[in-house]
């Protein structure tokens, strides 16, 4: 069984040449009413017609997940099938019975080389509850699911739970080796290393400092375009960043930027990033035809108008999904300029997996030069860009306890009223970090506060160490806390 995803850029691309000789317009066809979605999976038998009932259940599953979720259910899904295909009386998804998913169930989480997960087996288990439940209540292929399933939830393909949040946060020299030595391949003593080979030091360190400061995800910050982030203001004051496509499911939040952070982005805007939209507007040229060509900038209302695919389209940009940001670009002097803040060669966008290495390799540096140096700092054995985070929930979640008692004892002791029960609500730390951090359920907050009832002294001084240092948590943290009682 071979599959595909559906791909409006390569048909865009190559779709002259897959039909020669017959009269239909594939780029028209793929941008009507009614096409499939963008990753939508469909899957071919031998004969390359299509195999049922996969294809009929993805297409109705791509009504309501993006890409990567279909991506991800779509391999998960071609696992169960080679493996009812192995079994010693092969069968298939509308024939199992329940010993074989049983079976399935003991060879992937037990058996094989590597077990997997159990992160990953509840998201298989769940793209096993979603086949069966449409084809019982919509295809009506089935009568029943082929396993019981209690009034609670529970059925014979649960397996593990997964674990706690698993919080880790860097210490304030932690952070700054890894900014000035791993990402900007500078010597422990400030002194410029020679024999760093590493590209775009200041991109690389802006992104960790705008992470480490805001909180931002991976997704959030690499997606960023240039004029969202705007210039450092001469008042000194912060920029307020709205989210909301590119957030993790959609959650619309508003992001503070501080001073500082402008100031070290303004200066990488001023010269990495304009050598690499310099050198990329040739190249950017010669694609225009798959980009979003922006003619108009409409900054008051922070929306775009431009050419998509050879029609006039506007968008907010706050609405803009991670997929067209990478493509949207502006006509510039010297031909087209990308428009992402954090761009890299050819003037796109890094992918996930792009930053991913460049964090590695920023960490392994790290390690390499406390191991050859003999430096008696400790760097974690492990780090993620998602640590960044993490360190920014910690010590902002630190820094607002920290507010709201003071600011409390300061108005007891000046005679007035305890608080009303609003505002304990309104000032509420958990609150206002669970808004900051868009989460969307109060109980993925509430794990770092755990964290920080069971952290040691080590945290403590940590976090002291970044107040002493940086301002930015106990100022953003008074701002916020001083906004809220107002």
């Amino acid at each position: 069984m071979d599959y595909f995803f559906v791909s409006h850029d390569k048909v865009r691309r190559y779709g002259k040449d897959l039909l020669p000789g017959v009269d239909l317009d594939l780029e028209a066809y793929v941008r009507r009413r009614g096409a499939l979605k963008e990753g939508t999976p469909f899957f071919l038998g031998p004969d390359m017609r299509p195999m049922e009932p996969l294809c009929s259940f993805f297409f109705e599953m791509a009504k309501t997940l993006k890409a990567k979720s279909l991506a991800d259910y779509t391999y998960d899904a071609l696992d169960v099938v080679d493996f009812l295909d192995d079994l010693e009386f092969p069968t298939d998804l509308l024939s199992v019975t329940e010993e074989d998913l049983v079976a399935y169930r003991d060879d992937r989480t037990q058996y094989q080389d590597e077990p997997v997960s159990p992160g990953t087996w509840q998201r298989r288990r769940a793209m096993l509850n979603n086949f069966y439940d449409w084809a019982v209540d919509d295809a009506k292929l089935l009568d029943k699911r082929p396993y019981y399933r209690r009034r609670n939830g529970k059925d014979v393909l649960a397996w593990g739970a997964t674990t706690e949040l698993d919080v880790r946060h860097l210490a304030y020299e932690q952070w700054r080796f890894l900014k000035q030595v791993g990402l900007r391949g500078l010597l422990p003593d400030g002194g410029l290393d020679r024999s760093f080979r590493g590209l775009a030091p200041l991109r690389n360190s802006g992104a960790a400092e705008l992470s480490v400061t805001t909180g931002m995800r991976l997704r959030e910050f690499s997606c960023l375009l240039d004029i969202e982030v705007g210039r450092p203001r001469r008042d000194a004051s912060p920029t307020d960043v709205k989210l909301q496509a590119i957030a993790k499911y959609g959650l619309p939040r508003v992001s503070t930027i501080q001073d500082a952070t402008l100031r070290e982005l303004d200066f990488y805007r001023r010269t990495e990033r304009a050598a690499v939209v310099a050198a990329s507007a040739r190249t950017l040229w010669k694609h225009r035809a798959e980009l979003f060509v922006v003619d108009d900038v409409d900054l008051k209302q922070m929306k775009l108008r431009g050419q998509l695919h050879g029609r006039r389209r506007t968008f907010r940009v706050e609405a803009m999904p991670a997929e067209l940001r990478r493509i949207t670009v502006i006509e510039g002097e010297k031909g087209l300029e990308a428009m992402g803040l954090f761009v890299g060669r050819g003037g796109r966008m890094l992918s996930k997996q792009r930053w991913e290495q460049v964090f590695g390799d920023a960490h392994a540096r790290t390690l390499r030069t406390c191991a050859d140096l003999g430096l008696k700092l400790e760097m974690p054995a492990r780090l993620r860009i998602h640590d960044l985070r993490h360190t920014f929930a910690i010590y902002m979640l630190q820094m607002l306890t920290q507010a709201v008692l003071e600011d409390e004892i300061a108005r007891v002791k000046a005679g007035g009223n305890a608080a009303y029960l609003a505002d304990h609500l309104s000032r509420n730390p958990l609150l206002i970090l669970q808004r900051l951090l868009g989460h969307r359920q109060p109980r993925s907050t509430m794990r770092y506060l755990t964290y920080i009832r069971n952290s040691n002294a080590l945290v403590t001084k940590a976090i002291a160490q970044w107040n002493d240092q940086d301002k930015t948590y106990a100022d953003y943290a008074s701002m916020l806390t001083g906004g809220e009682a107002a």
